[in-house]
């Protein structure tokens, strides 16, 4: 095992970031900031990794509108041209379903003989890699060790619903918004139009496809099979088992001690009857008894994450 402190002064982390990827055959990203000024100092590592068959996944935090369109919009247009590359966000903290700020900056790479690991403070952008004063703590290892702790973190933040694969029709409002709170974020907060369109492309989020389904589009599939076996209404407690099994079986990041709680809510929030702005009109309760839970036609044909 080797470990390095490195800070950008003596060392530009860029510099490891494009040894490793070039050689690598597996790579998975995590940062918080994504900017096209730091795809060009990797750009030629990343395309010959891709070009010689490795593996590339990326994961680019939303928050505060900070990761550029262009960016976005890069590597939405990378995918067509390679299919072994993987490019998700992690929803806005508003509207990401753990009310966090997504910050990471890890870095991790497989050849085959060794793995390095790389955690600090550098997100994928031209001053994170290159200029800004930057410290970062390089691990590797030829029995991984350090790199499968660093993994395990990543995949905490990978299997969540809060991530999601963009598209051009959510790039095109998301464009708009970062151009908007670029002039003036504090003026953009209280812009009612501007408001409208975070509101369509959160939703837009919500239906992407993503690394995991969604919570309630697992309870949709359990109310359609006990209804394709004749059951109309499902009752709540048969619903918390089944769905208790599937996150067991799948290994789904759900808190499993507030899981009941985070299932009604989803309900109270989606039934055709909710006053809930974000309400997808996609349950109804039974009037005959309490707990049991139809779907509407919107449920019926729901095909979202």
């Amino acid at each position: 095992m080797a470990i390095q402190l490195l800070s950008n002064l003596n060392y530009p982390i860029g510099n490891i970031v494009n040894q490793e990827m070039q050689n690598a055959n597996n790579v998975q990203i995590a940062v918080a900031f994504l900017k096209y000024s730091g795809i060009k100092i990797i750009e030629r590592s990343l395309k010959r990794c891709l070009g010689n068959g490795g593996n590339i996944e990326l994961i680019a935090g939303l928050d505060f509108k900070t990761t550029d369109p262009q960016s976005i919009h890069y590597f939405i247009n990378l995918k067509k041209e390679y299919s072994n590359i993987k490019f998700y966000c992690f929803g806005d903290r508003q509207e990401n379903k753990t009310n966090i700020v997504f910050h990471p900056k890890i870095y991790l790479f497989e050849n085959g003989r060794e793995t390095t690991g790389i955690v600090g403070s550098a997100n994928l952008t031209r001053g994170g890699l290159i200029s800004n004063f930057e410290v970062n703590t390089v691990f590797k290892e030829t029995k991984p060790l350090y790199f499968s702790q660093l993994q395990a973190i990543y995949n905490s933040v990978k299997f969540t619903d809060s991530v999601f694969s963009p598209d051009e029709e959510y790039l095109a409002g998301y464009s708009d918004v970062y151009k908007t709170f670029l002039n003036n974020e504090n003026k953009s907060r209280e812009d009612k139009g501007l408001q409208k369109v975070i509101k369509e492309i959160q939703k837009k989020e919500e239906i992407l496809p993503g690394t995991v389904p969604s919570l309630k589009s697992l309870i949709i599939d359990i109310i359609r099979k006990k209804q394709e076996r004749g059951q109309e209404f499902v009752q709540l407690q048969d619903i918390y088992q089944e769905l208790e099994q599937i996150v067991e079986e799948k290994n789904l990041n759900y808190k499993m001690d507030t899981f009941k709680n985070t299932i009604r809510g989803e309900f109270n929030k989606h039934e055709n009857s909710s006053k809930h702005p974000d309400n997808m009109d996609l349950f109804i309760r039974s009037a005959m008894g309490k707990g049991f839970y139809s779907l509407t036609e919107k449920g019926k044909n729901y095909k979202g994450r």
